[in-house]
């Protein structure tokens, strides 16, 4: 009975994932981010505040895009770069958003900081998929794993 109590919680345990894309389009130095998170755990980790433990706080697109620019960072040369948040859409399962950030002349090497969700669970799983030029790449942050830098020169 206990196995079989096991395995049903198993079955029923919640996925906890994030999908980011980011690709840069070298032509107008734009980078365009993409964002997809499901619903009730974005309202979770919104009520847990920022990294610096203040309240996020706002209305709608306001509140969100203070969420993601907190959770989610891109360095170029080491320098922060702002992100603005250009779409948002929602079916009420999940959240899609984009964002755009202007990068600089001469980039040497591009950092992404993903810390979506990584106070919630301990399992959370955040993907990225990255292209700059001819670097192609996927990888998988976790809750101990929340940076990861690129040389794309």
């Amino acid at each position: 009975m206990k196995i079989l109590l096991l395995a049903i919680m198993t079955l029923l345990h919640p996925v906890h994932v994030s999908l980011t894309g980011i690709e840069y389009d070298g032509s107008n130095r734009i980078y365009s981010i993409f964002v997809k998170v499901y619903s009730d755990d974005l309202e979770a980790d919104i009520c847990l505040g920022s990294s610096e433990g203040e309240a996020i706080t706002g209305e709608g697109n306001d509140r969100y895009c203070k969420y993601l620019c907190d959770r989610l960072l891109i360095l170029e040369n080491g320098k922060r770069l702002e992100m603005k948040l250009m779409h948002t859409e929602s079916d009420g399962l999940e959240h899609r958003f984009s964002l755009e950030a202007k990068g600089g002349r001469s980039v040497r090497d591009v950092s992404v900081i993903n810390r979506i969700m990584t106070r919630l669970y301990y399992d959370q799983a955040n993907m990225l998929l990255f292209k700059f030029g001819t670097v192609e790449d996927g990888h998988r942050f976790t809750v101990e794993d929340t940076l990861k830098s690129y040389n794309v020169k």
